[in-house]
C-alpha cells in the first residue's frame, strides 16, 4: 500500500475548500500523477458522508475521545470548543481539587499520524519558550497512554479578532491598538527564533477586557532547527488568503512570511476584506485608507520578502510614525515625499523641521476638507465644483512652491549639515516675490501659511506683516472660503494683540467668529478657535475675568465634543493656565498645564515645538505656587528645546529667558537672574516688542534689580516702563499697568518715598476691589504691601489690622505650607519688637525660622534675613553671643547673594558693627 503521509498536510489544508478551489490549488502544487490522483481520491472520499471508511474513522475518533480522553493529567475535559486542520480543542477544568482553573486542551484530531504528533510536540516545545502577555500561555502538557501528545493552554474568554473589532473597535485608532498587540506578540516570537506560519484572524482572540491573545503555533517552526527538521516541517500547510507567496510556492520561509500575513490581516481588520479584489461583503465597518496607510499595507504585503518590513518592530514603527503624522518609510518616493524625508533626516531633534511639513500637510488637508464641505453644501452647483477644483490646484501649486523653497535650504544648497525650521521658512519667504509675479492668489495663500509658521516660532512682527499682506484684498467667494479665511483672521487677531494693536485685533477676531457662526455653527473646533481669539482680545484689554471664562468654555468644549485636534486643545490649556497663574490661582493653573502636557505626551513627538508654550505655562504655575526649584529645570529644558529644534532667538525665547530670570530671582540667585535678563533683553531688542510687552520686560528687570539691592537701577527701569505705557496711552485700569504700579510702589517704599508709595498702593487696592474683587490674589498682595509699608513707617494701629486681613486672604488662596505665612510671622515679629513685646516677637521669629529650615524650597536668602532679625532681637534681649552666632550665619549668605546697599544686608552689617564683629 503506497504511503500517503507526505500528502497529509495538503489534505488537511484543502479539505475545507470547495471542489473548484481544491482543483485550482492542486494544479498549483506541481504534484506527480500518482500523488495528484491519490490526493483527489482522498478529498472525494472526505466529501462522501455515507462513505463507510469515513464513518469508521469518525466513529473511531469519537470513541477514542469518549473512552480515552475524559481526563488528561490534572484536567477533566468538559466539551469541545474548537477544531482546526490538525487539532481539536477542549475546554477543561482542574480536577485535582487544588484550585479552580479552566484551560483549553489541544489534542490531535482523529487518529494521530506520525507527522501530526511531531507537530503537536513541537508546538508544546515552542510555547514553553514563549512568555508574552499577548501570546496564550502554555500551562501544562503530556502524552496519553497511547503516546498521543496534548497541551493545556490559557483559556481566553472573548471574541475572535474581527468580531471584537466589529463590536468594540469602530475607529482607526481602536483597530490599530489591537494590531499593535499582535505585532508585539509576533515580534517576541521572532526574537525567540520562532516563525508562526499560520497567522490569520481565527488564530487571534480578544478577551472581554480588550487583551489580544495569539493562538495556534501548530505549524510554527524554530529558525535554528537542523536541516532534517527543516525538511520535515517545510510543509505547504497554510491558510488560504493569508499565506505569503513563498509559502504557497514551497520556497524558504522566514520571518518576512509572518509580516506578509500580518499585512493581510491588517487590511482585513481595517476594510473587512483581505484584498481589494475580495467581493465578499465586509464583516466589519469599512475604514478609509489614505495614501500613507495604503503604502504601509503595500510594503507589508510586497511579493518579494526583501521588499517587506524587516521585522515586526519596523512595521510597528511605521504605524507609529503614521499616527504621529510623521513621514512613513513605506511611502512612494515621489519628489514631494523625498523632500519630506529630507526634512525628517535633517531636523535638529524629533519634530523640528518636521513641523514645517506637518503644517504644510495640514494646510493641504484643510483645503481638501473645505472642498468636501463645499461639495456637500452645494452639490448641485457647478460653480462650487469649479471653485473646489481651483482650491485643489492651488494646494498643489502651494506645495510645489514650498518644495522648491525648502530644497533651496537643503544641506547640498547651503553647505551646512544642520537645517532649522527658521532656515526653511526664511528660504520660503525669500521666494515669495517671484511667486507673486507668477501667481498672486497662491502667493497670498503662502503668505498666510508662512505667517502661521513664523508665529509658531515666536516671530510676531514677521508673522503679522505676512498675514496682513496675505489677507489684503481677499473677499470670500463662498462659505468654504470664508471658513478658511476665518482661521487666518483668528491667527491675525492673536498677532495684532501681541503687538498691542488692540482695536485691529478685536476686529479680526470678530470677523473670524462671525464667519464661523454663519457657515459652521456646529463645528466644535472652529468654535474653540474663535473663543481663543476672543479671549486674547479680552486679556489684552485687561479683562482677564472674561478671558478666563471664554477659555474655560473652549477647554470644556474640546473635551465634551472629543475634538481630535491636539494642537488647539494644548494651546487652549496653555493660555488658560497662564491667565490663572497670573491671577493667583496657581493650583488650578498647574493642573491644567499638567493635563495639557499629558495630552502632548500621548499624541506628540518628544521634541514637538507645540510643547514649549505649555512648558512655560507649567513653570509659571509652579512659580505662582512658590515652587521655583521645580520651575527652574522645566524652563531650562524648554530653552534647550527651543535652541535645538526651533531657533536661538525670537519672542518665545525671550519669554522663556525672562521667565527663568524671574525664577532665579525668586530663588535668591540674583546675579544669575541679572545675566539671564541681559540675554532676554537682547532677544527683546532683536525681535521688537509691542509697548505692553516692552513695559513688562522693563518691569521684570526692575524687580530683579530691587531684590539684588540696586534700588536706583530699579527705579530707573520702572520709570522707563511707565513712560512706555504712557506713550501707548494704556488705560489706567489695565491689568499690566496696575501690576507694574504695585511693584513700583513697593520699591518706592523701600527707598523712603513712603507717602507716594502709600498713595499709590491705596489707590490700586481700591481699584482692584472694583475690578477683580476683594477675594482675588491681587487684592491680597496689595493689602500685604500696605501692611509692610505701615510697619516701616511705624504705624501699628493701621498696619496690624491690614496684616491680619492679608493673612486671612492668603489662607483662602494658598495652602498653609506656603512660604508666605513664614513671612507673615516675620512681619508680626517686627511689629512686636517695635512695641517692645520681645517674647511675642521671639515666638513669631522662631516659627518663621522653623518653617524656613524644614521647607525644602526655602531660599537661603530668606532664612538668612530671618536669622538677622532674630539676631537683632537677641541683642535687645542682651544675648549677644547668640546674636553674633546668628549674624555670622546670616552675613555669610547675604554678602554672597545681594549687593552692599540692599536693606537687609546693610542692617545686618550695622548690627554686626555694633557688636564689634569684624567685617
Amino acid at each position: 500500500m503506497p504511503r500517503i503521509d507526505h500528502l497529509a498536510g495538503h489534505f488537511e489544508r484543502l479539505c475545507g475548500l470547495s471542489v473548484d478551489e481544491q482543483r485550482a490549488e492542486i494544479d498549483r502544487l506541481g504534484l506527480d500523477a500518482d500523488d495528484r490522483r491519490q490526493l483527489l481520491e482522498l478529498l472525494e472520499a472526505d466529501r462522501r458522508d455515507g462513505d463507510p471508511i469515513r464513518q469508521a474513522v469518525n466513529a473511531g475518533a469519537a470513541n477514542f475521545h469518549r473512552s480515552h480522553v475524559s481526563r488528561l493529567g490534572a484536567w477533566r475535559l468538559l466539551r469541545e470548543i474548537g477544531a482546526g486542520g490538525m487539532g481539536t480543542v477542549f475546554l477543561a477544568e482542574r480536577a485535582d481539587g487544588h484550585f479552580d482553573q479552566r484551560v483549553a486542551i489541544k489534542l490531535l484530531r482523529g487518529f494521530p499520524t506520525r507527522d501530526s504528533m511531531r507537530r503537536l510536540r513541537q508546538e508544546r516545545q515552542i510555547l514553553a519558550g514563549l512568555e508574552h502577555p499577548n501570546i496564550a500561555r502554555l500551562l501544562d502538557g503530556g502524552e496519553t497512554a497511547d503516546g498521543q501528545p496534548w497541551l493545556a493552554m490559557e483559556y481566553v474568554e472573548g471574541s475572535s479578532l474581527l468580531e471584537y473589532a466589529r463590536r468594540h473597535a469602530p475607529t482607526l485608532a481602536d483597530r490599530l491598538r489591537l494590531f499593535d498587540a499582535m505585532l508585539d506578540a509576533i515580534g517576541h516570537a521572532h526574537q525567540h527564533l520562532i516563525i508562526h506560519r499560520d497567522l490569520k484572524p481565527a488564530n487571534v482572540l480578544v478577551s472581554d477586557e480588550g487583551v489580544v491573545k495569539l493562538l495556534d503555533f501548530g505549524i510554527a517552526r524554530l529558525i535554528d532547527e537542523g536541516e532534517a527538521a527543516h525538511a520535515a516541517t517545510s510543509t505547504r500547510v497554510f491558510s488560504r488568503g493569508y499565506a505569503s507567496p513563498e509559502q504557497r510556492d514551497g520556497r524558504t520561509i522566514t520571518t518576512a512570511s509572518d509580516i506578509y500575513s500580518l499585512g493581510i490581516m491588517l487590511h482585513e481588520l481595517l476594510t473587512g476584506r483581505r484584498d481589494s479584489a475580495d467581493e465578499a461583503p465586509p464583516r466589519i465597518a469599512v475604514l478609509a485608507l489614505d495614501a500613507d496607510l495604503a503604502g504601509i499595507l503595500a510594503k507589508a504585503c510586497a511579493a518579494r520578502p526583501e521588499d517587506r518590513y524587516s521585522g515586526a518592530g519596523e512595521f510597528r514603527d511605521d504605524l507609529d510614525r503614521y499616527r504621529q503624522g510623521r513621514p512613513v518609510r513605506a511611502a512612494r518616493m515621489t519628489r514631494t515625499y523625498r523632500l519630506r524625508k529630507f526634512v525628517g533626516r535633517h531636523r535638529l531633534g524629533v519634530g523640528a523641521a518636521l513641523l514645517a511639513m506637518l503644517v504644510v500637510a495640514a494646510f493641504v488637508w484643510r483645503l481638501e476638507r473645505e472642498r468636501e464641505r463645499a461639495l456637500v453644501a452645494e452639490a448641485a452647483s457647478r460653480s462650487a465644483l469649479l471653485a473646489s477644483e481651483r482650491d485643489a490646484a492651488s494646494a498643489r501649486a502651494s506645495l510645489q512652491f514650498l518644495t522648491d523653497a525648502f530644497s533651496a535650504a537643503s544641506p547640498d544648497a547651503t553647505m551646512s549639515r544642520q537645517v532649522s525650521v527658521r532656515d526653511l521658512l526664511d528660504a520660503a519667504r525669500s521666494k515669495l516675490a517671484g511667486l507673486q509675479a507668477k501667481d498672486p492668489a497662491v502667493a497670498k495663500q503662502m503668505q498666510r501659511l508662512l505667517a502661521v509658521l513664523y508665529s509658531q516660532l515666536g516671530e510676531a512682527r514677521i508673522a503679522r506683516d505676512l498675514m496682513r499682506d496675505g489677507l489684503a484684498g481677499i473677499t470670500p467667494a463662498d462659505g468654504a472660503e470664508a471658513l478658511r479665511l476665518a482661521n487666518d483672521y483668528s491667527e491675525y487677531s492673536v498677532l495684532l494683540g501681541l503687538l498691542d494693536e488692540g482695536p485691529a485685533a478685536a476686529e479680526a477676531a470678530n470677523t473670524a467668529a462671525a464667519w464661523r457662526e454663519q457657515y459652521a455653527p456646529e463645528d466644535a473646533l472652529l468654535r474653540i478657535n474663535s473663543l481663543q481669539a476672543l479671549a486674547m482680545v479680552k486679556h489684552r484689554s485687561g479683562d482677564d475675568t472674561r478671558a478666563i471664562e471664554l477659555l474655560r468654555e473652549a477647554l470644556g468644549l474640546g473635551v465634551d465634543r472629543h475634538v481630535d485636534d491636539v494642537d488647539v486643545r494644548i494651546e487652549t490649556a496653555q493660555l488658560l493656565s497662564n491667565l490663572l497663574a497670573a491671577r493667583g490661582d496657581c493650583d488650578e493653573a498647574l493642573d491644567i498645564a499638567k493635563d495639557g502636557l499629558a495630552l502632548a505626551d500621548e499624541r506628540l513627538p518628544a521634541d514637538a515645538p507645540a510643547r514649549l508654550p505649555l512648558m512655560r505655562a507649567q513653570a509659571s504655575a509652579l512659580n505662582a505656587c512658590g515652587r521655583q526649584q521645580e520651575a527652574e529645570p522645566v524652563l531650562r529644558a524648554a530653552i534647550a528645546m527651543q535652541e535645538r529644534v526651533v531657533a536661538a532667538g525670537g519672542t518665545r525665547m525671550m519669554g522663556l529667558r525672562n521667565e527663568l530670570a524671574i525664577t532665579l530671582n525668586d530663588l535668591g540667585r540674583y546675579q544669575e537672574a541679572a545675566e539671564m535678563l541681559k540675554q532676554s533683553d537682547r532677544a527683546r531688542d532683536e525681535v521688537g516688542l509691542g509697548k505692553i510687552d516692552d513695559a513688562i520686560s522693563l518691569g521684570n528687570r526692575a524687580g530683579i534689580l530691587e531684590n539684588a539691592g540696586d534700588y536706583a537701577g530699579a527705579l530707573s527701569a520702572f520709570d522707563r516702563a511707565m513712560a512706555v505705557l504712557e506713550e501707548d496711552h494704556l488705560d489706567a485700569d489695565h491689568q499690566v499697568r496696575r501690576r507694574l504700579e504695585r511693584a513700583f510702589a513697593r520699591t518706592l517704599g523701600l527707598v523712603g518715598q513712603h507717602e507716594r508709595a502709600w498713595s499709590m498702593l491705596t489707590d490700586l487696592r481700591t481699584r482692584c476691589a472694583r475690578i477683580e474683587g476683594e477675594d482675588s490674589g491681587e487684592y491680597a498682595m496689595l493689602t500685604w504691601q500696605l501692611a509692610l509699608l505701615a510697619e516701616r513707617t511705624d504705624k501699628p494701629a493701621v498696619g496690624l489690622p491690614l496684616l491680619d486681613e492679608a493673612a486671612k486672604r492668603w489662607s483662602a488662596l494658598v495652602p498653609e505650607s506656603h512660604p508666605v505665612f513664614a513671612h507673615v510671622h516675620r512681619a508680626r515679629a517686627r511689629y512686636a519688637m517695635r512695641q517692645g513685646k520681645f517674647d511675642l516677637a521671639e515666638t513669631h521669629l522662631l516659627a518663621a525660622i522653623a518653617t524656613f529650615e524644614h521647607d525644602g524650597s526655602t531660599l537661603p536668602v530668606d532664612l538668612a534675613i530671618a536669622r538677622s532679625e532674630l539676631a537683632e532681637l537677641r541683642l535687645r534681649q542682651g544675648r549677644k553671643a547668640e546674636a553674633r552666632s546668628l549674624l555670622r550665619q546670616s552675613l555669610d549668605v547675604l554678602e554672597k547673594t545681594v549687593l552692599p546697599g540692599e536693606i537687609y544686608r546693610s542692617k545686618a552689617q550695622r548690627l554686626a558693627a555694633s557688636l564689634g564683629m569684624q567685617a
